[in-house]
């Protein structure tokens, strides 16, 4: 060629940016989440003057750099958290849609801390749900951890309560609660979880939610936020999505972080959040 240096046009990356966002939405990334992305990357890319022979790199690159500057996050490590925390016990709510995988999450906090060496109980706090309750137990029982539990139709923040008496009395470092699994539009738990909030103080609020639900999820952290003001998310089901786009909706729309992963059913299977991988999910 004659001409190695080229301006990038608009009409240049057009059929690029267009593949790529529908590639975004096949990843299960919100259409409007997308639109926003590739409109960012045009900005950035359109009237740069590059080497002709490195084009193709160079959008890629550019590409993998703005969906970076989307998921990352400061490095989240809970056993820090909770040691920096003077107050004992912390406090930390769990709250969710229901069949979303929060209580077997919780048990795999509980079973993270207890191999950390930190002492913690787990409140049985969904008096909602049947079987709740033996759920929570049995998954106490199977990593010997002590629950708190009381009645089905017991005030959820009584039992709460109650569990962060004990903990003080026996004093034990971290009190894991459940709740009910409530969907965002139940108005009425809603406000239970709302007035959880004002009586407990919890130091951290977590919304435990499935990545194979797709961006139904984003609507459910938008209003549990609004109630109750989230610190951060947990990702279950990861294994079985092989996307990992509902991250990059997440973080576009509530940049709240996302704290942990679940990847199987067993206690073990929860990992700190890798924006890396996820990227290598979505840019082969």
């Amino acid at each position: 060629m004659i001409f190695k240096e080229i301006t990038i046009s608009k009409k240049d990356v057009e059929k690029i940016l267009e593949d790529f966002k529908f590639q975004l939405i096949e990843a299960d990334v919100a259409y409007e989440v997308a639109e926003e992305l590739v409109n960012d990357i045009e900005k950035r890319i359109v009237g740069k003057s590059i080497d002709y022979k490195n084009f193709d790199t160079f959008i890629k690159e550019e590409i993998k750099a703005s969906l970076m500057r989307v998921v990352s996050q400061e490095e989240f490590n809970l056993m820090e958290y909770i040691n920096k925390i003077k107050e004992r016990p912390v406090k930390i709510l769990f709250v969710g849609p229901n069949g979303h995988g929060k209580t077997t999450t919780i048990a795999k906090i509980a079973y993270l801390l207890k191999n950390k060496g930190i002492s913690c109980v787990i409140s049985a706090s969904d008096t909602f749900r049947a079987a709740a309750i033996e759920q929570t137990s049995e998954h106490a029982n199977r990593i010997n951890v002590p629950v708190i539990k009381s009645f089905y139709g017991a005030d959820p923040t009584s039992v709460a309560f109650d569990s962060v008496k004990h903990a003080e009395s026996k004093k034990i470092d971290v009190v894991l609660i459940d709740t009910a699994g409530r969907q965002e539009t139940n108005k009425n738990l809603i406000e239970e979880m709302k007035k959880m909030d004002r009586v407990i103080k919890p130091h951290l609020k977590i919304l435990v939610g499935e990545s194979i639900v797709g961006n139904a999820i984003i609507n459910q952290i938008k209003e549990f936020h609004e109630a109750i003001e989230l610190d951060g998310v947990i990702l279950t089901k990861v294994d079985c999505d092989s996307k990992g786009g509902v991250v990059l909706s997440i973080k576009k729309t509530t940049n709240l972080p996302i704290l942990y992963v679940g990847t199987g059913q067993n206690y073990e299977d929860l990992v700190e959040f890798d924006e890396n991988f996820l990227l290598s999910k979505i840019i082969e």
